[in-house]
């Protein structure tokens, strides 16, 4: 048994098992017996450089808590999140199913203060031969802010997550596509067959351009049958507004859009009827048999079924029915600044990020423009 002296504190370092065991004195409990602070290891080193680590902390203030995992980090700040309810359940079930699939197998085993910035950087590496620079950035993003989490409950001394930076991912980026003429007349063609539950919100995505979290979070509140508007106040993100301030706008209807729109306000009504006390009164636009509202995935299983019912495939996802819009203005002559604006772009540059200051007035020329593609009665405007 060898004696040591860590900072002001004493014990010893003795053969146990198949390596070492050290033991600092470190004080009395409340109780008034004597408290041990132990750690273990194959060397007298490895031992030596576990319980100087341990002492740092503790003067430092953390609370090391033994067999604390990466694993635990992690589920604790998932919990600490669906606590706080701040974000959407669509993404909570994407962190949760990233942490499950790529952080606690891979790195969760190790204790929360063992973890090394080589450890993540060698898992980030990883983990970006099958991911996209984006998913490699949300998972790395959750491992960071588990840990920021721990810190505050002084669970362990710095953040070595957050020494690394984020490698690109090796896996290429869906690129979105935008359907042509032909497909999305096919597609609207379908979409007014009343079994499909979501053939309104696909025609007024293709014909308004609107983002599928806006459409999602529309109440029958944001929409004037009578005067053919759409207003965006909100959208289904996790603070309930639109992407930004700016982003709120009104736009003008095309005719095919109003009329599917009225027929599913009969058939909610007819819906309503039938739920009776089950109806959630959310006046959701977009909604379920009884009243609540779609999650990302839903919307995404419904619309598959409807491009495979119209002869277009399978593979294509909502947001595309945005980049639809766009294109098809585009082919019809209208000009870049007034696509900017009938998306709530500020300009043509920026996409996503600055949008429209002005809620009016209401922008017409995507409604008239739609009404010449698929209403033949009418003419194209000089």
């Amino acid at each position: 048994m060898a004696k040591i002296q860590i900072g002001s504190y004493e014990g010893s370092i003795y053969p146990e098992g198949n390596g070492y065991t050290g033991a600092l004195e470190i004080g009395y409990g409340p109780d008034g017996k004597r408290k041990r602070l132990k750690r273990k290891g194959r060397t007298k080193t490895q031992v030596t450089d576990k319980l100087k680590k341990s002492v740092d902390d503790l003067e430092k203030g953390v609370r090391a808590e033994r067999g604390f995992t990466v694993d635990k980090a992690v589920t604790a700040f998932l919990a600490h999140l669906e606590k706080q309810g701040k974000k959407s359940k669509d993404t909570m079930r994407t962190y949760t199913r990233l942490a499950k699939l790529h952080i606690i197998p891979k790195i969760g085993k190790p204790e929360l203060t063992d973890l090394t910035a080589d450890d993540v950087e060698q898992w980030l590496d990883e983990c970006s031969e099958a991911m996209t620079t984006q998913t490699l950035k949300i998972v790395h993003m959750l491992l960071r802010q588990s840990i920021q989490f721990a810190q505050r409950r002084d669970k362990v001394g710095r953040n070595v997550a957050a020494l690394v930076e984020t490698p690109r991912g090796k896996r290429p980026t869906r690129k979105s596509r935008s359907l042509t003429l032909d497909q999305a007349t096919k597609l609207l063609r379908v979409a007014q067959d009343p079994q499909h539950r979501i053939g309104a919100y696909v025609i007024l995505a293709i014909v308004s351009g609107l983002r599928t979290e806006e459409l999602r979070a529309l109440t029958w509140a944001d929409i004037d049958l009578k005067k053919k508007v759409v207003y965006v106040l909100r959208s289904d993100r996790e603070s309930g507004d639109t992407k930004t301030q700016e982003s709120r706008r009104g736009i003008a209807l095309a005719d095919i859009a109003v009329e599917a729109l009225k027929a599913l306000r009969k058939r909610q009504a007819a819906e309503r009827l039938h739920a009776g006390d089950a109806w959630q009164a959310h006046n959701l636009v977009f909604c379920r048999e009884d009243g609540s509202p779609y999650n990302n995935q839903a919307v995404l299983y419904r619309f598959r079924k409807l491009t495979a019912a119209a002869g277009i495939g399978s593979t294509w996802v909502p947001r595309e029915l945005r980049h639809t819009f766009v294109s098809l203005m585009s082919h019809q002559g209208v000009p870049l600044e007034k696509i900017s604006g009938l998306v709530g772009h500020k300009n043509t540059k920026i996409t996503e990020t600055v949008y429209r200051h002005e809620l009016r007035p209401v922008i017409t020329e995507g409604a008239e423009q739609m009404d010449t593609l698929f209403n033949p009665k009418k003419s194209k405007p000089a």
